[in-house]
C-alpha cells in the first residue's frame, strides 16, 4: 500500500485554501459548487477544522467560515493532524505495546522517516500553498 493522503485531508486543504483566498466569509455551498464537492462532506471537514481551531464560522444568512489564524501560521502538518491525528506510517508506531519492539530493526527507520515528513509538513504553510510557492 503506498503512502497516501486521505480524501478527507485533501478536502480539508481544499476548503482551507478556498477560505484563505477569499476576501471575507466563505460558505460551504460556494466551495462545494466551485470545487464539485459534496456539501455534506465539506460540513464534516469543516467540523474537524473548527474543532482543531483552524477555522471559525458564523451561522445564518450571510454566514460562512474564516481562518482562525493567519494563513502563514497554519502548516500542512496542522491540517493533517486536525483531520486524522498524528502521522502514522506503520501501526506499531503509536501502539503502547509492540510484541516485537525489542527485536524490530525497522522501528527506528520508520520513526526517522516520520520525523522527516513531519518537519517537511511543518515548513509548508497555507499561505505558501495559496501563493503557489
Amino acid at each position: 500500500m503506498p503512502f497516501n493522503v486521505s480524501s478527507f485531508e485533501h478536502n480539508a486543504l481544499i476548503l482551507l485554501t478556498e477560505i484563505a483566498s477569499a476576501k471575507g466569509l466563505v460558505s460551504l455551498d460556494t466551495v462545494a459548487k466551485r470545487m464539485s464537492l459534496s456539501q455534506g462532506y465539506l460540513e464534516e471537514v469543516a467540523h474537524a477544522l473548527k474543532t482543531a481551531k483552524l477555522i471559525r464560522g458564523r451561522q445564518g444568512r450571510g454566514g460562512g467560515y474564516l481562518l482562525a489564524r493567519p494563513a502563514s501560521k497554519i502548516s500542512l502538518s496542522d491540517v493533517m493532524s486536525a483531520v486524522n491525528g498524528p502521522l502514522e506510517l506503520v501501526s506499531c508506531q503509536s501502539a503502547k505495546t509492540c510484541p516485537v519492539s525489542g527485536r524490530c530493526q525497522s522501528k527506528q527507520a520508520w520513526a526517522d522517516l516520520r520525523r522527516t515528513i513531519d518537519a517537511s509538513l511543518e515548513k509548508i504553510t497555507l499561505e505558501s500553498i495559496v501563493k503557489g510557492n
